[in-house]
């Protein structure tokens, strides 16, 4: 961690802090035991303020910031393939729909993470992907009654 830490900690925890509030103000129809549209925004800011009190208090205790080695910097340049991974899968999500769009990110991001290049390897890769794609799209679709994306190819 380093001392800007505590400073992106403040940003978050004040974003956290400002959801909480902003529930507290919603006016909508009470019944019985449904918490209502405010759960979600609460239990979203409670995980914020507490992740940006962790990075203050990370940040307080920072030590001086050392070198970057090589491997910091393979590291972040992961970190930011990944990233630009997740652009290019939420702009493909419309166009190529939930189910082939999930499957190649989450096959894409696993295959390029991992450290073995093996057929068997990537064998078990595509069949994690398809089920936990698959998983998901029963439980949004047939528990959630979410409707998903088919995109243009379907």
């Amino acid at each position: 961690m380093t001392k800007k830490d505590r400073w992106i900690g403040l940003c978050v925890l004040g974003v956290g802090i400002y959801m909480i509030l902003e529930t507290l103000t919603m006016n909508y129809m009470n019944l019985m035991d449904d918490p209502g549209p405010v759960l979600l925004p609460r239990v979203v800011g409670s995980a914020l303020a507490l992740c940006g009190a962790g990075l203050v208090i990370g940040g307080i205790k920072a030590t001086p910031k050392e070198e970057k080695t090589p491997e910091k910097k393979a590291m972040e340049r992961k970190m930011f393939t990944v990233f630009g991974a997740l652009v290019v899968y939420a702009v493909a999500f419309p166009i190529l729909g939930y189910l082939l769009s999930t499957f190649l990110f989450l096959a894409g991001t696993m295959l390029y993470l991992a450290n073995k290049r093996t057929g068997a390897h990537t064998i078990k890769v595509g069949v994690a992907s398809a089920a936990l794609t698959f998983a998901l799209y029963w439980v949004f679709t047939e528990y959630l009654d979410v409707i998903l994306p088919s995109g243009w190819f379907v």
